[in-house]
């Protein structure tokens, strides 16, 4: 029924509530949500200098635009199907004065962001928004880190506030998935996945500056394919009265798994593994669920049924 789970020390892992994940097939291809607020301001012209296949991100209060540069090869792993990474993030944001300056954090030469997607969001609902990134060291291999703005000077700063556990050795990845109050503690928490391609581990990690602390294991799972540029393969849902649900590919991509982080500390898996129809290449959120997309090109809508 279930594969195999990674029980954080020692908890008890219970048995399928009544939730199910319901599976179908739909005829429209899966696109991501709209974003319905406007941009703080228009993209400037160094953002469009950004490194290859990587995305420009508007933020909804301190930061307008957050992108990453300085293409280098000096870590030549190829996680994202390209030896090239950045070795610096840029961010428009505004001044004392009121004006919008451009900011920047390069580096050191032992150090990339072996990521294409900046997340920007408030870890610590302050107000003022956080940047998550896939950092990459030579020795250490990937970390998460967080990064804020240092408003002590007339132009903001960017700078660490915190980093999650290295992997552990060079060329070993992580892909995180994205925030939610997983443990209904008032703070929101990190999901992640170490290692998706040799043994995935899903990994919840506490925002606590100057770390991100991992509370959570499970094993069997993965978000992404060796070389893909896609690093959207899973989803948070969120049910009524629940605490929120983690839907992702097991190792294989060709099955779901559903989990959730439920008092005292122990995962519920939400429903027996769902098999699928076909290899899983996308799966992200949607308004009312998720939407996978298979390597044949057909879609499928995935929600949460009622408990």
């Amino acid at each position: 029924m279930w594969t195999a789970l990674a029980l954080w020390l020692g908890f008890h892992v219970p048995a399928a509530s009544a939730m199910d994940l319901i599976v179908t097939s739909q005829s429209e291809t899966c696109s991501e949500i709209e974003r319905n607020t406007p941009v703080l301001q228009p993209m400037p012209a160094q953002a469009r200098l950004r490194i290859p296949e990587s995305k420009a991100i508007a933020g909804q209060r301190d930061l307008a635009w957050v992108w990453l540069g300085s293409p280098t090869m000096r870590y030549p792993h190829r996680a994202l199907g390209s030896p090239v990474h950045a070795g610096s993030v840029h961010a428009q944001v505004k001044s004392r004065s009121g004006s919008w300056e451009i900011v920047e954090l390069v580096l050191p030469l032992n150090r990339v962001y072996e990521d294409r997607v900046p997340r920007v969001v408030d870890l610590d609902r302050d107000g003022n928004e956080e940047i998550v990134l896939i950092e990459a060291d030579t020795l250490r291999g990937a970390s998460l880190v967080v990064l804020s703005l240092d408003k002590a000077g007339e132009v903001p700063r960017l700078v660490e506030r915190a980093r999650g556990p290295f992997v552990g050795s060079p060329f070993r990845w992580l892909n995180p998935i994205g925030v939610a109050d997983f443990d209904a503690d008032g703070q929101l928490d990190i999901a992640s996945v170490v290692t998706p391609h040799i043994g995935g581990v899903l990994q919840l990690l506490h925002f606590r500056p100057p770390a991100l602390v991992p509370f959570a294991r499970a094993m069997d799972v993965s978000n992404h394919r060796m070389g893909a540029l896609e690093q959207s393969l899973a989803a948070i849902l969120h049910a009524p009265g629940q605490r929120p649900t983690v839907v992702l590919p097991d190792m294989t991509r060709r099955a779901l798994h559903a989990f959730r982080w439920d008092a005292p500390g122990q995962w519920t898996e939400l429903a027996d593994l769902k098999p699928l129809p076909g290899l899983v290449e996308r799966l992200a959120p949607t308004i009312q669920g998720a939407c996978a997309a298979l390597a044949d090109g057909r879609s499928l809508r995935i929600v949460l049924s009622p408990p």
